[in-house]
């Protein structure tokens, strides 16, 4: 599975500089009624984090199984 390095938006809408070497992606799963969980990867490091959902971070649709391995909570 590949998950591009595509950076994002912040909440006021300008698009990060991080193209091509930070990746940002949601999970579905909710960690407030303002947060959600997020992926988070560089050349270096990968997290799971969570984020303001007003971010701009990319979405990938994944089967169930494989998303409950990774953000098992």
């Amino acid at each position: 599975m590949e998950f591009p390095a595509v950076g994002n938006r912040n909440t006021s809408g300008t698009l990060n500089s991080n193209v091509g070497a930070n990746g940002n992606y949601w999970s579905s799963v909710a960690y407030d009624s303002n947060n959600a969980y997020n992926l988070y990867f560089n050349s270096s490091n990968l997290n799971v984090n969570n984020n303001n959902k007003q971010n701009g971070f990319s979405v990938r649709c994944v089967r169930q199984e494989f998303t409950a391995l990774i953000f098992k909570i």
